[in-house]
């Protein structure tokens, strides 16, 4: 349709449905000669005949595939157009939402269910990455929102609501690799209760995130200054899936409190195999913000979405001892 003015299209149309050059052009309010010549340019224009003249002026096959083809363009026009207004009336629409590996189990099902229910029509869409990459995609426009840890550096036009305190580490070791390491199993009912330090697990084989993650950067910070090399066996951002390893008596895993609820509620039979210590020596922030983009225009259903997510993260902290 290069160099085709689109006005023709009309002409043909008002051709076809009248029957008649006189008829069209006076509904089109142009002469005769002048609606001729249109109709005679786009059969140039596609190098084929559109009418037959004689015996009478009717759509040859050509020309019928033309006609069937604009409708079927109207009817897209006028389909975009009624998506564009429930657009702009916020009745549809996306959120593309990024959130950790770890923690898109914990939340996102809850999430998508309250925010579904207010909103049907609008898209909700998963994106899992480490922090520093949903925060890159945040800023580029590739994301709306972020659930990841608080203490990310700020970028911006990138603000960050914190949703949730989260500092308390436990360290999950079956029974058998904790006794290979010096803690027995009459140790352990008390180291429960009053917590281990760094120095009684630190040479447990362990399964942690990626360098790339702020709670491997956290936890190697520790193993430094108390003069200790973690003896990592296994790098992963899923903790869930590593979990037979540690119940198998390979390795240990250091857990936040909002990933230690979540198993304690999800994954019975396997928090009944292993034993979770509380951790007194090792600082973490595992607090969890959400993250938007200030500058990006902001539909309606946005607040909602940001309450729903705030209600989530809420009622996991309700579920806490």
């Amino acid at each position: 349709m290069a160099g085709l003015n689109t006005q023709y299209l009309n002409y043909f149309e008002e051709v076809a449905r009248s029957g008649s050059i006189t008829h069209a052009a006076s509904k089109l309010h142009v002469s005769q000669q002048a609606l001729s010549e249109y109709i005679k340019r786009l059969e140039a224009h596609y190098e084929i005949t559109l009418f037959n003249r004689r015996p009478k002026l009717h759509l040859t096959h050509a020309g019928e595939l033309l006609l069937a083809h604009i409708k079927q363009s109207i009817e897209s026009e006028d389909k975009l157009s009624a998506q564009f207004s429930r657009i702009r009336t916020h009745q549809i629409g996306r959120i593309r939402l990024g959130i950790t590996p770890t923690r898109a189990p914990i939340f996102f099902p809850q999430i998508f269910a309250r925010f579904n229910a207010k909103h049907p029509m609008v898209e909700l869409s998963l994106h899992e990455d480490n922090t520093p990459i949903l925060t890159k995609n945040l800023v580029e426009g590739k994301l709306d929102f972020a659930i990841s840890l608080a203490h990310t550096i700020p970028h911006e036009g990138v603000s960050s609501d914190t949703l949730l305190i989260d500092r308390e580490l436990y360290f999950l070791a079956s029974p058998s690799m904790l006794a290979a390491h010096g803690i027995s199993a009459r140790r352990v009912p008390g180291l429960i209760k009053k917590g281990v330090c760094l120095s009684q697990i630190a040479a447990i084989p362990l399964i942690l995130k990626p360098a790339t993650s702020k709670i491997h950067e956290q936890l190697a910070h520790a193993y430094r200054c108390a003069g200790y090399k973690p003896n990592v066996i296994v790098e992963s951002s899923h903790v869930f899936p590593m979990l037979p390893l540690c119940v198998a008596g390979y390795v240990g895993i250091f857990v936040n409190q909002t990933i230690y609820r979540y198993l304690n509620e999800h994954y019975k039979d396997i928090m009944q195999a292993i034993r979770a210590l509380p951790v007194q020596d090792i600082p973490i922030n595992c607090d969890i913000a959400v993250m938007y983009n200030t500058n990006a225009p902001k539909p309606l259903y946005f607040d909602d979405f940001t309450q729903v997510v705030r209600d989530v993260v809420a009622q996991d902290c309700s579920k806490r001892p």
